[in-house]
């Protein structure tokens, strides 16, 4: 089981990481039960993902700009899911139902204990260098 303060602090890293508009990953390897907390935050995060996606095409690359998950993280999480196949050339994402009911009923479980972290509450600003004076010669 991941642990609830564990879990909440990827949730927060990757949040400061959409933020600032970038990619983000664990520093690697990862232990297992470093694996196993990671891989859990990147499972609900790509099922919500997949529950809320109304389009036709989407791609691991657009996934990973909005979602700010390394696509690395992203294929292996899709791929131990049993969710990822790869066909001529292409990683191709498929959406078993099965697993998205799953899902959608472990949400209903988790009721109103669960809390997800509020973007909107995020208070945060990049650590910006002061300038240094220029030498003037």
């Amino acid at each position: 089981m991941v642990s609830g303060t564990y879990a909440a602090s990827t949730a927060t890293g990757y949040l400061l990481t959409r933020v600032e508009k970038k990619i983000g990953s664990p520093e690697k390897p990862l232990s297992d039960l470093g694996l196993i907390s990671y891989r859990s935050y990147w499972k609900d995060v790509l099922l919500q993902y997949l529950c809320n996606f109304g389009g036709k095409e989407l791609s691991v690359k657009d996934i990973s700009k909005e979602m700010a998950i390394d696509s690395y993280d992203i294929v292996s999480t899709l791929q131990a899911l049993g969710m990822m196949k790869y066909w001529k050339g292409k990683h191709i994402i498929l959406k078993k139902q099965d697993v998205i009911d799953d899902y959608k009923e472990r949400v209903k479980r988790r009721g109103p204990v669960y809390k997800e972290i509020d973007p909107e509450c995020l208070k945060w600003n990049p650590f910006q260098p002061p300038k240094t004076p220029s030498a003037s010669n």
